[in-house]
């Protein structure tokens, strides 16, 4: 829950305690008057009887014991069958239930980002289609899957025929939502967080070499639209939200640029307004597949890590600082990748045109690692936990399971009838631990255990 919204919570909850406590005092106020009448009979009583006065007398002073017990009995019930009072009570109950269900929901979906998948992702097995989608064009996301924190729920968005976005509940595979704007084919749609107010967003590009970041905080709302000025289809799209900086930047790359206004296929904008802000120097005319942000630990700066043909390129986000040419082989082209940490230290993964997966020690900048899978040309990669990979098999129309501790590869049932672009992992509303492929046959499949 965000701060503001705590506090807000906090004060109609303390305002609530306080007019209740009123009330009370009230009533124990008056308790305090009948008591004082209670303990005067009680002493009439007492004396009386130890003193052998007649019955009566005594009679007398219980009946006004009882029509004292009676005035309580009757404030008690008013207080009970007051509505302002019961308002207020519900409404102090209301606001506890929200708070708590609040914190239960974001105890939840924090344990479900921060999951860890535990299951052989060998045994996965084909579910059902869970949509069709228009795009073929992309490489490795052409469609997204994310936990909202605005409800903690599991989406689904890809592209459909008429250039829009439509958005799917996992739970029910029902669409609830189509974002529209984009005027071309979509090839790249990805989802960020920032994690420091919790707000999201969606940033999709499109053959019209447009960028739109949309506030799923703001019910989906447009922030703003970039026209990039590409000459080619934009390829990736990046927020970066900076370590101790309230910056925050949108980065964007194509396959290759030869207009003559364009510096670099890499441009950094600002997210706040879209201005463009810089270029990267090394990146003209060159092929960007795919785009991911690190944050160097042991320097304390950030970094855009751009897979390209021939190299992987990694820049400073704002100086002009080439921390590092990560090259394997030179006629290869490099798709995709994803960054893990073990003992501190920081590795990436990469996939590549020649079925390569390469395992690199980002701090030494040296390569540890070669899986060659033969015959295959190896798309979207991503890591299903610290003992497997999973990998798209573009020539094959399938996936790979890559075992890091045997290097053993092996195929998982082809579904798909052209080729596997793009897959992503996600904890399933229903099933769990699952994964979700597209595919140049225009289709979204399902796969899990259950």
């Amino acid at each position: 829950m965000k701060a503001k919204k705590l506090k807000e919570y906090f004060k109609k909850f303390n305002d609530g305690i306080d007019d209740i406590i009123e009330i009370l005092n009230k009533v124990r106020d008056n308790m305090n008057v009948y008591y004082n009448h209670y303990y005067n009979i009680y002493n009439k009583i007492i004396s009386n009887y130890n003193c052998k006065n007649l019955n009566y007398e005594i009679l007398y002073n219980i009946n006004e014991f009882n029509k004292y017990n009676n005035i309580i009995i009757k404030d008690i019930n008013e207080i009970i069958n007051d509505n302002n009072i019961n308002n207020k009570l519900k409404n102090i109950i209301n606001i506890y239930n929200q708070m708590n269900n609040k914190n239960n929901n974001k105890n939840e979906y924090n344990n479900k980002i921060n999951y860890k998948f535990e299951k052989d992702p060998n045994n996965l097995k084909y579910k059902y289609d869970i949509t069709n989608t228009n795009c073929s064009n992309g490489i490795n996301d052409i469609f997204e899957v994310f936990i909202s924190y605005k409800d903690y729920k599991e989406y689904i968005i890809s592209p459909n025929n008429n250039n829009n976005l439509d958005i799917y509940s996992l739970m029910d595979n029902k669409k609830i939502k189509s974002l529209n704007g984009h005027e071309n084919v979509i090839n790249t749609v990805r989802y960020f967080i920032n994690n420091k107010d919790h707000n999201e967003y969606l940033i999709s590009g499109d053959d019209n070499y447009k960028v739109f970041v949309w506030d799923i905080t703001n019910n989906y709302n447009i922030k703003y639209q970039i026209n990039t000025k590409y000459d080619n289809n934009i390829s990736s799209c990046l927020l970066v939200f900076p370590h101790n900086n309230n910056n925050n930047y949108i980065i964007t790359s194509t396959l290759s640029t030869s207009n003559d206004n364009d510096k670099s296929a890499t441009k950094i904008y600002s997210l706040d307004n879209g201005n463009f802000i810089k270029y990267f120097n090394n990146t003209n005319n060159i092929f960007i597949y795919y785009l991911l942000s690190w944050f160097n630990k042991k320097n304390n700066k950030d970094y855009i890590i751009q897979f390209a043909n021939e190299k992987i390129m990694i820049n400073n986000l704002l100086e002009d600082e080439i921390y590092s040419e990560l090259i394997h082989q030179p006629e290869d082209s490099h798709y995709s990748g994803f960054i893990y940490s073990i003992n501190d230290n920081d590795y990436l993964c990469s996939s590549s045109e020649n079925g390569y997966i390469n395992i690199w020690d980002l701090y030494n900048k040296n390569l540890i690692k070669i899986f060659n899978t033969n015959d295959c040309s190896l798309y979207h990669i991503i890591q299903w936990n610290n003992k497997y990979i999973i990998v798209a098999d573009y020539i094959n129309g399938c996936f790979k399971v890559i075992n890091l501790e045997n290097d053993i590869i092996k195929d998982i049932e082809k579904q798909h009838t052209d080729s596997v672009i793009c897959i992503k992992k996600i904890y399933h509303p229903q099933y769990g631990e699952s994964l979700l492929s597209s595919s140049e046959d225009k289709t979204i499949k399902l796969w899990s255990f259950n």
